[in-house]
């Protein structure tokens, strides 16, 4: 499927076409502002996008997606494995540019920080004593590390890459999409697409209804199980990504020592 392409939306026009009744003098104009009154209403933005087959919903969702130039991540994942529960904030721009922050349940926080292309690592006390010790961690208490190319920390970085964030990334992806049910997100009309792939299992997404149809959220699973491992809020689109400063003598440049290192 191409990226990015214009979608014409090009809807059943509702109450346009006006047929005449009860009235033989088709000249008659107190007849014709009556049938004007009486006819429908334009459909509102949300009645023409509740009308949209789940094709054009992920085609727009892709669309109103690969033109935002940041946003801001908040929510949770479950790991399937050992039912961990993760919590996230991410604000994360085109540039490459991004913070993450990350709370998982019995282990602790970390923080990334992303940009030119370095990934900068700061894990909790907590955190650093569950993966390599109490003396690494007391050792390194505070401090962040610039991870390099081959570290097992090095796929971090790639959680500040837009385009894998969400399926609607992903202009070429594999994703089958059936048209949900009209709701709100933050107070903001939405409409949902369920969306499904071999590859990656079934999703719900909650587009916004009204202007730029870019996700608002994101939900494992379809339905009342909907939301169960992974509910995922997407807010200030296009609003630019600041990173906190970091003082050069917090950086360790390198990767994390060996477990039990002093």
């Amino acid at each position: 499927m191409p990226a990015n392409r214009a979608v014409v939306a090009a809807l059943a026009a509702l109450g346009l076409a006006l047929t005449a009744t009860a009235c033989d003098d088709a000249k008659d104009s107190t007849a014709a502002a009556a049938a004007a009154a009486s006819s429908p209403a334009s459909p509102s933005p949300t009645e023409r996008v509740a009308s949209m087959t789940g094709k054009r919903l992920l085609d727009k969702g892709r669309e109103a997606y690969g033109k935002a130039s940041s946003l801001r991540m908040t929510g949770f994942v479950v790991d399937e494995d050992s039912g961990r529960r993760t919590g996230v904030q991410l604000a994360a721009d085109r540039k490459g540019q991004c913070q993450l922050k990350a709370d998982v349940d019995g282990t602790g926080q970390f923080e990334i920080l992303r940009t030119e292309g370095t990934t900068l690592f700061r894990p909790s006390t907590a955190t650093l004593t569950a993966i390599r010790g109490a003396a690494v961690a007391e050792r390194y208490r505070d401090r962040w590390f610039k991870i390099p190319a081959g570290s097992e920390y090095s796929s971090l970085g790639d959680l500040c890459d837009l385009a894998g964030l969400t399926a609607f990334g992903d202009p070429n992806g594999s994703w089958q999409a059936l048209a949900g049910e009209p709701g709100t997100v933050a107070g903001r009309a939405s409409m949902g697409v369920q969306l499904s792939s071999t590859e990656e299992g079934a999703f719900t997404a909650h587009l916004a209804a009204e202007g730029a149809m870019v996700p608002l959220r994101m939900e494992d699973g379809w339905g009342e199980s909907a939301g169960k491992k992974m509910t995922l809020d997407f807010t200030d689109y296009d609003v630019p990504v600041v990173l906190p400063a970091v003082p050069a003598g917090s950086v360790v440049d390198g990767d994390l020592p060996a477990k039990g290192a002093a």
